[in-house]
C-alpha cells in the first residue's frame, strides 16, 4: 500500500508540476482573433479545390403575418471550387425526380448566376452574392467592431464567443455594402482550431434602393453554421437566410432559405459534375 501511496503522489507532483510549469494560454486580442480566423476560412477555400457535395435547398413563403404559405425543396449535386459553385445537377424536387422542365430551368438559374459573378459590383452580382449564403469574413472584417463575450461549448467544443457591430461611417457603394455595412449579431470561434463555427447575424436598420422605390430591404436574419468536411478543411453544413422586403413600395414579401450540405468529396481538378459523383 506504501508503494502504490508513494506513486500516486509522485504522479500528482508531476501533474502539479507540469500545470503549473505550462506556458500560460494564447491572450487573444479580439481583432487578431477575428482576422486569424477569416484567414483560416479563406485559406480552407483555397486548400480545398475541386470538391462535390449534396446541397438541399429549401425556400419558403411567408405571409405578413409570418406563417408559411408556400414551400419548395430542391436536392442538387454541386461541384465547388474555391471560387464557388462550378456545376449543380438537380437530383430531387419536392422529394420526386424533377421533370424535363425543370431541369432546364435550374440550368437557366445557373447561367444566369454565372453571368451574374462577372458583373463586379452590378445589381445581379449584388442579389446572387446576398442570396448565396456566403459569409466571408475577411470581407466583412474591416466593415465590422468586435467585442470578445467570453467562451462556450458549441457541439461539446470549446468557442470564443465574438459580439460584432457596423463601424461608423461607413461608405456604401452598392446595395450589397449597405447590407453588410448594417450588420450586427454573434460569432462563434473554434478555440482549438481558431475556424468559424456559427454566424448568427441581422440587418440593424432598413436598406432602401432609389430610396425605396425599387426595393427595402426592412430586415435579414443570417445564421451560418460549418464542420470539418474534410481533414483540416471547414466548410458550411447549414445556412439560413430570412428576409422581409418591399418591391416597388406596394409587394411586400418575406422569405426564408435554407441551405444543408453534405456528402463533401474531394475532386479532380478537370473532372465535370457526373463524373465526380
Amino acid at each position: 500500500m506504501r508503494g502504490t501511496s508513494g506513486t500516486g503522489a509522485v504522479l500528482f507532483s508531476a501533474a502539479c508540476g507540469l500545470v503549473l510549469g505550462a506556458p500560460p494560454a494564447r491572450a487573444w486580442d479580439v481583432n487578431a482573433l477575428v482576422l486569424e480566423a477569416a484567414a483560416r476560412q479563406r485559406e480552407g477555400e483555397v486548400n480545398a479545390g475541386r470538391v462535390t457535395l449534396e446541397r438541399i435547398e429549401v425556400e419558403t413563403e411567408l405571409d405578413s403575418d409570418g406563417r408559411r404559405k408556400k414551400s419548395g425543396r430542391r436536392r442538387f449535386s454541386v461541384l465547388m471550387d474555391r471560387r464557388g459553385i462550378v456545376e449543380r445537377d438537380l437530383l430531387e424536387v419536392d422529394g420526386r425526380a424533377p421533370t424535363e422542365e425543370e431541369r432546364e430551368r435550374s440550368r437557366l438559374e445557373d447561367v444566369k448566376r454565372r453571368q451574374a459573378s462577372l458583373e463586379s459590383g452590378g445589381a445581379r452580382s449584388d442579389e446572387e452574392e446576398l442570396m448565396s449564403g456566403r459569409v466571408p469574413l475577411l470581407d466583412l472584417y474591416h466593415r465590422l467592431q468586435f467585442e470578445l463575450l467570453g467562451e462556450e461549448l458549441l457541439d461539446g467544443r470549446p468557442t470564443f464567443v465574438v459580439a460584432f457591430r457596423p463601424r461608423p461611417n461607413l461608405v456604401s457603394k452598392t446595395v450589397r455594402d449597405r447590407v453588410l455595412n448594417a450588420f450586427a449579431g454573434r460569432a462563434w470561434i473554434d478555440v482549438a482550431d481558431v475556424q468559424v463555427r456559427k454566424i448568427d447575424g441581422h440587418l440593424t436598420n432598413p436598406v432602401k434602393v432609389l430610396g425605396g422605390a425599387l426595393l427595402e430591404v426592412k430586415a435579414v436574419r443570417l445564421v451560418y453554421e460549418t464542420r470539418e468536411a474534410l481533414p483540416g478543411t471547414w466548410a458550411p453544413c447549414r445556412e439560413e437566410i430570412g428576409i422581409s422586403a418591399t418591391a416597388g413600395m406596394f409587394l411586400p414579401f418575406r422569405r426564408e432559405i435554407r441551405f444543408e450540405f453534405s456528402g463533401y468529396r474531394a475532386a479532380r481538378p478537370d473532372a465535370p459534375l457526373r463524373a465526380a459523383r
